[in-house]
Order: structure tokens, then C-alpha cells, then sequence
């Protein structure tokens, strides 16, 4: 407890008090913390039979009533009958602990086949071409899952994935543009087959890098001219390794030739515009540029999530198609799992996930320093109509404590499942 928090008995609380409740299972309330609003909130916490609350002194707005006289406190008051009001809050509550649990396997489920796409990623790519026939049935195969698992259910979400520490992160940016590609594939409307191929572009658009030194690739300060150009001609390496392949399709091959050509001319290698660009490669282009942005060579220059969609859109607008762009940020959300966010109430929280259709509303854990961290509370912005994010932080802005608890990832990784709502049980 803070020095300046001091503890108080039930009868000195008033309309105005911030208060801390030490046991999170032994309230009806969201929040461990909060201010007193009014007066059914006072008449709630004298019916829960407790003795005293934290007072937090820097957060109030005026002081405690007088303590009772005497030594001895006065024995909470609990009403007659049940109040009607307190037992939905109850309900409410046992409904949210109840989904929480229902999120945490959704979200088991997900790392497992996040994983299990990571090996896969891997193994495929190490052997596309000494074992070439079988990597691309592998690789296939994987594209032809996730497409079906998308394809099932309508409301899918965008879960945020802890990843490894190592020298993986070539194969985290081929699967997490794979994943992106594919949602933004879903919700700009395509076919299974079409699909397919963005999939399998999708994970082989950065095939050409395998000639690209390292020192360049993992170099952490600023290309020189002759580094960047030995860069760009990755994508036409790439479109030489790809045609050895058996049986690729043309479309295939045009998102690794394209997937770094922008509308306005500017990219490369061929500086192409406009409809000189396929639908397939500017879903990718948009795909490959939020995880660049998110996942720098060097994590100190990655941007958030959120200050990527933001640039992207505001920033870039004329290089990526609008409409796909619109798309984009609706699969994402305007606050990306891997966000970090302030809530109207003060309370801070890390997004883990996109609600469908509630851009503005996503999923968060949220940080509560009397919830220990792995019982962490996963807030439902959707369900919240009294709260809402008032700002975007950067993980250098949180304290230690906060840091720590929230855990944000140096990388963003993501992977989608079907929403807890549509899919209780595997």
C-alpha cells in the first residue's frame, strides 16, 4: 500500500472517495479501484459485509468522513431483503469470470496453432528447396487450413501471440503477413481458391532474401545507397527462386514480384502504379508494410501497432489501395493487439484482441496491481458502454511496475481464431 493510502472504515466512506477493495472475488464491481459516484454505489458497498477499504488520498476528491467514536468499528450493514440491483452486478460479474475462462482457452487453442504454424514456416523454408516438391505440399497445406479456419466462421479475431527470443524473426514476418494477407483477404471478399494463392504468396513473397547478406538484413542503423539496392533485389531474386518451383501460379508469383510496389510509383523494384499493381500484391504490400513498422530490425525504432495504422493511413495514404486500406483497419481495429492504452478511468491496459464490427472497443488485459498477473482481468471494451480509450502509450511511458505486469511483446506476433462467442468448446 502506498504511503499516502491510508486504511478506513465502511462508515467513513462518502460520494467522491477513490477506494481500493482488497480482494477482487469479494465485490461485485469491474474494478478493484475506483471513485464513489453516487449513492448506490455506497449503498453496495455497505451490503457486502466488509470492514474496511484503502483510501487513496491523491485520486479523491475530498477527505473521509470523521471516524465513529469509540474504539471499536461499527459492524457493516447488510439490507433485509437481497437488493435486486447488487445481485445482477453479482451475476454480471460471474458471467464475465466465466467468459474470461472461455477466453483463455480460446487463446490456448490459438498459441498452439500458432506454434504449431511457426514450425511449420520454418521447416518448409529451410527445405523449399532441397526437398521442393514436398515443402510446397506442406506449405499448401498450411495456407489450405488457415483458409478454411477463416473461411468457417464469420466473426474471426485478431489475437495477439508471445513469441521466442532467437534469431527466428524472418520466419514471425513471413507467418504474421501470411495471417494479415489472409484476413484482409477474408474481408475484401475473396474466394476460397483465390485465397489460396494469396496464402501461399503470402508466405513466400520473402523468398529472394535467402541472397541477401545478413549484415545488410539484420543491420540496425541506416542502409547506405549500395545496401539498399543489394535490399530491393530481393524481390526480383525472390521471383527467380519461386519459378523453380513445381506448379506455382502466375498469381503466386506476381504478389513475390509485387509486393513492394506502392500506387504512387514509389516502390520497387519496377516503380509500378495503380492498376499496374494486383489486387493479391497490394493486400500484401499492406500486410508486409504494418509488420515492418511493427517489427524493426532494431525494436527501439518499431512503431505500436496503433501509431503504425495511423501512419500508414494518414501518412502514406496515396501508396495502398483505399479500399483495402478501409478494410484493413477494420479487420485490425484503430487500437492493434499489441497496443498499449489508457482508459477514461485511468486504467491501463495492453489490447489482445479485435472485436468484429467494434473498431474503437477491443479486447485488453488489463493491469490491476491487486489481481496477481496470471489472473489478470481481460477487459471487453464492447461490453463497457461507460468506458473507452482515451490514448495510445508507448511501452517507455509506463512504470516499471506496470511494465512488467502487462509484459508488452518486443515483438508483435499474431494469429487468428474464431471468436469466443461463436466457438465454446474444441
Amino acid at each position: 500500500m502506498d504511503a499516502r493510502d491510508q486504511r478506513i472504515g465502511i462508515d467513513q466512506l462518502r460520494v467522491g472517495l477513490y477506494i481500493r477493495l482488497e480482494d477482487w472475488m469479494e465485490h461485485p464491481f469491474l474494478f478493484n479501484s475506483f471513485k464513489i459516484r453516487n449513492e448506490k454505489q455506497l449503498k453496495t458497498l455497505r451490503s457486502l459485509g466488509i470492514q474496511h477499504v484503502i483510501y487513496v488520498r491523491e485520486k479523491s476528491d475530498l477527505a473521509p468522513l470523521p471516524a465513529p467514536v469509540g474504539d471499536a468499528p461499527s459492524a457493516p450493514r447488510s439490507p433485509a431483503q437481497p437488493d435486486p440491483e447488487v445481485a445482477a452486478m453479482w451475476q454480471a460479474k460471474k458471467a464475465r469470470r466465466e467468459k474470461l475462462s472461455l477466453q483463455r482457452e480460446a487463446l490456448g487453442r490459438c498459441e498452439k496453432r500458432f506454434s504449431t504454424g511457426m514450425a511449420t514456416v520454418k521447416g518448409l523454408l529451410r527445405d523449399l528447396f532441397s526437398r521442393p516438391a514436398q515443402s510446397l505440399a506442406q506449405a499448401q497445406g498450411l495456407v489450405a487450413e488457415m483458409v478454411d479456419s477463416l473461411l468457417a466462421e464469420k466473426d474471426v479475431v485478431l489475437h495477439l501471440m508471445n513469441a521466442k527470443a532467437g534469431d527466428e524473426n524472418a520466419y514471425y514476418h513471413v507467418l504474421n503477413v501470411t495471417v494479415l494477407s489472409l484476413m484482409l483477404g477474408k474481408a475484401a471478399g475473396l474466394d476460397a481458391e483465390t485465397m489460396r494463392d494469396l496464402g501461399l504468396g503470402a508466405l513466400l513473397h520473402d523468398l529472394g532474401k535467402e541472397k541477401v547478406p545478413s549484415q545488410i538484413l539484420l543491420k540496425k542503423t541506416a542502409w547506405s545507397t549500395a545496401e539498399r539496392n543489394f535490399y530491393q533485389q530481393h524481390v526480383r531474386y525472390g521471383v527467380e527462386m519461386a519459378r523453380l518451383l513445381p506448379g506455382i501460379a502466375p498469381s503466386v508469383l506476381e504478389v513475390v514480384a509485387m509486393h513492394h510496389e506502392l500506387l504512387d510509383g514509389t516502390g520497387f523494384p519496377d516503380r509500378l502504379q495503380a492498376e499496374g499493381i494486383g489486387l493479391l500484391a497490394r493486400i500484401v504490400c499492406i500486410a508486409n508494410a504494418f509488420d515492418n513498422y511493427c517489427n524493426r530490425v532494431n525494436p527501439a525504432d518499431s512503431m505500436s501497432p496503433a501509431e503504425a495504422i495511423r501512419y500508414m493511413f494518414r501518412r502514406e495514404a496515396g501508396k495502398y489501395d483505399a479500399r483495402l486500406m478501409q478494410l484493413f483497419i477494420q479487420a485490425m481495429g484503430v487500437y492493434p493487439p499489441g497496443s498499449l492504452v489508457q482508459l477514461s478511468n485511468g486504467a491501463i491496459g495492453l489490447v489482445m484482441s479485435v472485436n468484429p464490427g467494434r473498431l474503437l472497443h477491443p479486447g485488453l488485459l488489463l493491469h490491476d496491481p491487486d489481481v496477481p498477473k496470471e489472473e489478470a482481468l481481460w477487459l471487453d471494451l464492447a461490453e463497457m458502454e461507460d468506458l473507452k480509450v482515451e490514448k495510445v502509450l508507448r511501452p517507455d511511458e509506463l512504470d516499471r511496475a506496470v511494465y512488467d505486469y502487462l509484459q508488452p511483446r518486443s515483438r508483435v506476433n499474431y494469429f487468428a481464431e474464431s471468436s469466443v462467442s461463436t466457438k465454446r468448446t474444441q
